[in-house]
């Protein structure tokens, strides 16, 4: 099965039903319930998304919603390694290439996000959610 990695704005379009993303990223996340692909999430997106949760749906919804997602995907794990993959890399977002370099150790074959400019140094497979859903039928 195809292991995805989920990148932070695909997940907050479906938790907080931003438009018009809402429908094709939640889509593209539902691929991990169908048992489509296996999904992941970079370990330090799990606190940055509480801390953008929590504002606009307090802190105990922030958790529960953070609970249900994590039933569902696996962390791909910061570690020294990927930290220090991470600060040699060639990405100029920092936190974009904290997520590359735990999806390489963690054997992603897709990262999908909707940040795609980003990811121009990638040596993954980077995707809008649009043509991951795609590339399923």
């Amino acid at each position: 099965m195809r292991r995805v990695l989920f990148d932070s704005d695909v997940i907050l379009d479906v938790l907080l039903q931003r438009q018009p993303h809402f429908a094709a990223s939640a889509l593209a996340l539902d691929t991990v319930a169908q048992r489509k692909v296996d999904g992941y999430l970079a370990g330090h997106a799990v606190t940055n998304l509480f801390y953008l949760l929590r504002r606009p749906l307090g802190r105990q919804k922030s958790r529960e919603a953070l609970t249900v997602l994590m039933t569902k995907l696996q962390v791909a794990a910061i570690t020294d390694s990927v930290i220090r993959a991470a600060l040699a890399s060639p990405f100029s977002d920092f936190e974009d290439a904290v997520t590359h370099s735990a999806a390489e150790v963690a054997e992603v074959e897709i990262i999908v996000t909707r940040n795609i400019k980003d990811f121009r140094e990638a040596l993954i497979l980077v995707m809008l959610p649009e043509v991951f859903l795609a590339t399923l039928t």
